[in-house]
């Protein structure tokens, strides 16, 4: 057993690893979700109803894309454990062909919005409210379809130590996204007042600058060279696919039975108005963003673990767990703390009308409430991703949110089991029992799956 002192020595230099690798990937994180919230803003600032148009559109674009960027999250672990291992020849191999497997992908996402299109209509919304948010997506099946080609990019350059560049290029998007949805939503400048659908033409032109920039950077960086990334192309290889298919397709089924759960609420009450969808977005918005710190320590878990077991030293690796896991909560604690404080005037940063103020500060007390159970589950999900241990957190995300989360928070928000009808806040009280289910299930794993890594090395070597 390790002294006391040497077990503070371990904690603080993870931190530091942690916290150099995870600052840029949660700036560039949050400046993605920002867009969003960008949007959320100014169409709330427009009319209540094109907030509620755009959060019904958001859905739809959420629920299309969630299965396809778990897929390619597959892709960072394989990076990570080639580049710590040196094969320069095998990462160039890997990125390509996952390049090769975005254009299915991407395909697949586009389809999927159209599909949400053509059912949008069969909600029990108003038919108005519909019809922007049809508009709102249509642009959006291009920026679907660009969306896996962004996150082989990002994953590959922060396997590689490189997250500062996605991050750069993320940030420059959000600057750029915001004048674009101004412009675009209001009518400034001689161009049309497009409203809502406005924020979804922003998006395409930012997706369209993201993917290009770092095309171009990977060809041209010196710091890339030695790699070689965008050359030398070859026809695709079907180990590299299926093994980057293997890893990611558990990582996409669990981010949409996580995501679809949260998600499909906004679908689920769009019969009780405007506002109770459009206060539900402001909460979720916000508490997003606050998702975004501990998900950036989830990643750097992800590539650090990745980086360790590359180097065949599973003993640090499961270090790394431990210290990401604990940052995670004390971060988490710490937001929980500042939503509970800051409610009212978090609301108000979103919209000015007073009732959808009112129910997004009632609901993000149960934001603050699960933040730090949530955020044991990412870290947790991170951890597992860089031992390529996945399937577990599909099964772990359908067991609580679907076959425990869903049908308690159905029965809480929409009928009349346990009494009169909560309507949405049903749903988070059901969203913060589903969580705590879920991370104690992925804690025990980690556990587990780090402890059984050390033993396998350690039996191996005798």
């Amino acid at each position: 057993m390790l002294p006391v002192t040497s077990v503070k020595a371990h904690f603080a230099a993870n931190s530091v690893r942690m916290f150099k690798l995870a600052l840029p990937i949660t700036i560039g994180q949050l400046a993605i979700v920002g867009m969003s919230v960008t949007d959320i803003i100014i169409a709330g600032r427009l009319s209540t109803d094109d907030l509620a148009a755009v959060t019904l559109g958001s859905t739809v674009f959420n629920l299309s894309i969630m299965l396809v960027i778990g897929i390619i999250l597959g892709n960072g672990p394989l990076i990570g454990q080639l580049y710590s291992a040196g094969k320069i020849q095998g990462l160039r191999q890997q990125f390509q062909n996952c390049l090769w497997l975005c254009l299915p992908l991407g395909l697949l996402c586009s389809l999927f919005i159209v599909v949400g299109i053509f059912f949008l209509p069969q909600l029990d919304s108003p038919q108005h409210i519909n019809a922007i948010a049809i508009n709102y997506l249509l642009p959006m099946t291009g920026s679907a379809f660009l969306l896996p080609y962004i996150m082989a990019f990002r994953t590959t350059f922060e396997s590689m130590a490189h997250a500062r560049t996605a991050m750069v290029f993320n940030v420059m998007g959000f600057a750029i996204n915001i004048p674009l949805d101004y412009l675009l939503v209001m009518g400034e400048w001689g161009l049309p007042a497009l409203g809502g659908a406005g924020c979804g033409w922003a998006t395409l032109c930012v997706s369209l600058f993201i993917v290009g920039g770092e095309a171009l950077y990977a060809r041209r960086a010196s710091t890339l060279q030695v790699y070689q990334l965008l050359s030398g192309w070859q026809i695709f290889d079907r180990r590299p696919i299926v093994e980057t298919l293997r890893i990611g397709l558990p990582i996409g089924g669990a981010i949409l039975a996580e995501g679809g759960f949260f998600l499909l609420i906004p679908l689920l009450v769009a019969h009780l108005g405007a506002v109770t969808v459009s206060g539900h977005s402001v909460a979720i918005s916000f508490d997003w963003m606050m998702f975004m710190v501990p998900m950036g320590i989830s990643q750097a878990i992800s590539i650090l673990v990745a980086h360790e077991m590359g180097r065949q030293r599973a003993a640090q690796a499961r270090s790394i767990c431990a210290t990401g896991l604990s940052l995670t909560v004390v971060i988490a604690l710490v937001q929980g703390a500042f939503v509970l404080l800051f409610r009212q005037q978090i609301a108000a940063l979103f919209t000015p009308d007073v009732a959808v103020q009112e129910l997004a500060a009632s609901l993000l007390v149960y934001a603050a409430i699960f933040r730090v159970f949530d955020a044991i589950n990412i870290g947790g999900n991170g951890a597992l991703r860089g031992y390529k241990d996945t399937r577990i957190t599909l099964v772990l995300a359908v067991v609580g949110y679907w076959l425990v989360g869903f049908p308690l928070s159905y029965s809480l928000a929409l009928s009349e089991v346990w009494g009169p009808p909560l309507g949405v806040e049903g749903f988070w009280i059901g969203m913060v029992i589903a969580l705590i289910f879920t991370a104690s299930l992925t804690a025990s794993r980690v556990y587990f799956t780090s402890r059984n890594a050390v033993l396998k090395l350690t039996k191996a070597k005798d």
